[in-house]
């Protein structure tokens, strides 16, 4: 059996096929496309349709089961109506059935096409077949542009509950006065170093590349740790989680902040993701492994 897994990000498309037989994604397939995300709804369906119909194409697959999507929220993931509005990206799709758009243009039923939370895609690709697959209890948080997070109890999504946040999110919660989504994310870690030392960069990789000899980006990235332990410490304990899995690009730092995050988390086993990007694409495909659909369309009906 095949199907694709699908990520929507702010200024891309990426799409591979999946063969569940093997538990494998098949890398030759992977096509990333850019995407203009002020464009009109006709020109970004356009491509996100073509990305796909590439990735039917190079992979020769005569039968896909289906399609799946991993979305940023807000997002109606059981109907597959995007709710997104206000944060200047996607407006033209706002109250957009995304499901009957791309039924019709890829010529498909549109029960074939399946919608995610594009951060619990990525927690359910870790869960299932990355590092955390040998846990029953998972956090998964991103770390990049924003702060995405998803507890998942046997590679289900949990987002209600009294040892949950609501809908599973952590960004909106606040630490020391600030909200978290300020604080551990690409803007946080910039404005950590602008204000330390008056400099500017543009971006957290120029922290990074300075970090191995500039001593005040080495402590940004310490002091980054060790308020990222503190901060999820009561929400994993709370969760009794067993293992917490590090993916964005601000993981890829982890040589740098991950001593200090770990001894906040002493009884938690932390790893970061080397499935990366294609967790997402893998936790979109796996919205058709046998059965796991069932399960899991009480908490999309739930998800935003």
């Amino acid at each position: 059996m095949y199907s694709i897994g699908v990520d929507i990000g702010g200024s891309h498309i990426t799409s591979g096929m999946f063969e569940h037989m093997n538990k494998q994604l098949m890398k030759n397939t992977i096509v990333t496309l850019p995407v203009d995300n002020g464009a009109s709804k006709s020109e970004i369906l356009s491509q996100w349709t073509e990305a796909i119909q590439r990735t039917m194409s190079i992979s020769g697959v005569a039968h896909v089961e289906g399609i799946g999507l991993a979305v940023p929220g807000p997002f109606d993931y059981y109907n597959g109506i995007c709710l997104i509005k206000g944060v200047q990206k996607f407006d033209s799709l706002y109250e957009v059935n995304i499901r009957e758009e791309l039924s019709s243009r890829l010529n498909l039923p549109g029960d074939k096409i399946r919608f995610i939370n594009d951060a619990a895609s990525f927690s359910i690709g870790e869960a299932k077949f990355g590092e955390a697959s040998t846990f029953r209890r998972c956090v998964a948080i991103t770390l990049g542009t924003g702060f995405g997070s998803c507890f998942l109890i046997d590679g289900q999504p949990i987002v209600n509950g009294p040892n949950v946040p609501e809908q599973g999110v952590l960004y909106d919660k606040y630490f020391d006065g600030h909200m978290a989504d300020d604080l551990f994310s690409t803007r946080g870690l910039i404005n950590s170093f602008n204000q330390l030392t008056g400099k500017k960069v543009d971006s957290v990789l120029d922290i990074y590349q300075m970090a191995k000899e500039n001593t005040t980006a080495y402590e940004v990235f310490k002091d980054f740790g060790s308020e990222l332990g503190k901060f999820l410490k009561p929400h994993l304990s709370l969760f009794n989680a067993e293992v917490l899995i590090l993916g964005g690009n601000i993981s890829k730092a982890f040589e740098y902040f991950g001593d200090k995050l770990q001894e906040q988390l002493p009884e938690i086993k932390i790893t970061v993701s080397k499935l990366n990007e294609n967790a997402a694409l893998i936790g979109g495909a796996s919205l058709f492994e046998k059965g796991y659909y069932s399960e899991l369309s009480t908490t999309l009906k739930l998800m935003n």
